[in-house]
């Protein structure tokens, strides 16, 4: 075992040949180790599997699949090819400061923290993208501090909720406490949510997720668009955004309560009415593509009703909601 890799960082690729180099290098340059890197590609046209297999070689492992799984498929099929202690999620569109992960693997020296998250700024290094998820009353993922100048002040260290998938850490032992037959990501979701999704789910099964501003990752996040505005679906395949509207209530569906929705009922409604409005009026192809996942529903519904006896390394999983809205900084995780 003494020869296993401190961590794997694994980057699902898709027609990224031209953006993927610094992430791959920012991966090779981590001042830790020893540290693996897996790059796991869906199907892309542009020959970005072979591009980076003649590039690095033998410094990269390198998996090509033959369809687009997805980045939940993905990461799943990625994952389970990674022999790290520590799993690090990285977008071909991001990259890792050197010391990114030297900065983020103390927190794990409390056994409950399951998940960190850095702080990804844009490529201006000014400007947030990510301080760590959480939950609003409207279901809607928060990005702490999106789109506003750094505040050191502002986003501090502290418990969250997730983190973004962007550039997400993983302690092993939490996936495989709360993965699914082995599946850290729930494959319905293809694409959208999914790492809200986990978070909420690690936060069930007792584990902890902290914001560790000190491990820093720049994101251009498809060249900086603004994140939880619906008005950007119209720029999306309609296909597309069938996974955005499914995946928000494939949440809901598997780990809400009654009490809390209710509580939340009008944040909920508003949302939901501003998505429809949209549909009816600028996407209603969209709910074509809504009715051949139908059958993602019910077996949402089927894992919440396992989900009722599941008991992990922290005992049987909670039944509750987290809190909704920013987690006050500096105090300890719910």
């Amino acid at each position: 075992m003494h020869d296993l890799p401190l961590a794997s960082i694994v980057i699902l690729t898709w027609n990224a040949r031209g953006i993927v180099g610094p992430a791959i290098d920012s991966a090779l340059a981590q001042t830790v180790g020893p540290v693996e890197v897996i790059v796991c590609d869906n199907a892309s046209r542009d020959g970005t599997a072979a591009f980076v297999a003649a590039r690095y070689g033998d410094r990269v492992k390198v998996v090509w699949f033959p369809e687009n799984l997805g980045y939940a498929g993905g990461y799943n099929r990625a994952l389970a090819l990674a022999r790290g202690r520590f799993l690090l999620l990285l977008n071909p569109d991001a990259r890792l400061d050197p010391d990114f992960l030297e900065a983020a693997l103390p927190a794990f020296d409390d056994p409950r923290v399951g998940i960190v998250a850095g702080l990804l700024l844009r490529p201006d290094r000014k400007t947030v993208d990510s301080s760590g998820q959480f939950l609003a009353r409207s279901r809607k993922t928060i990005d702490r501090g999106f789109g506003r100048p750094l505040d050191p002040a502002r986003d501090r260290d502290g418990p969250v909720l997730s983190a973004c998938g962007a550039a997400a850490l993983y302690r092993r032992e939490m996936v495989e406490d709360i993965a699914d037959g082995g599946a850290l990501f729930d494959p319905d979701f293809f694409a959208f949510h999914e790492d809200l999704e986990v978070g909420w789910r690690a936060w069930r099964a007792g584990w902890r997720a902290v914001h560790v501003g000190a491990a820093v990752a720049v994101h251009a996040r498809a060249g900086g668009e603004r994140a939880g505005r619906v008005g950007l679906a119209a720029v999306r395949p309609p296909e597309v955004i069938a996974h955005i509207v499914k995946n928000r209530w494939l949440t809901i569906l598997r780990h809400d309560r009654a009490a809390s929705f209710l509580a939340d009922l009008p944040f909920i409604l508003a949302r939901e009415a501003a998505w429809q409005a949209f549909l009816l009026f600028r996407a209603p192809s969209v709910y074509r593509h809504l009715w051949r996942h139908r059958g993602a529903f019910g077996r949402a519904w089927q894992r919440r009703r396992e989900d009722r006896t599941r008991a992990g390394r922290w005992g049987a999983w909670r039944r509750g909601v987290p809190p909704r809205g920013i987690w006050r900084a500096g105090e300890s995780a719910p």
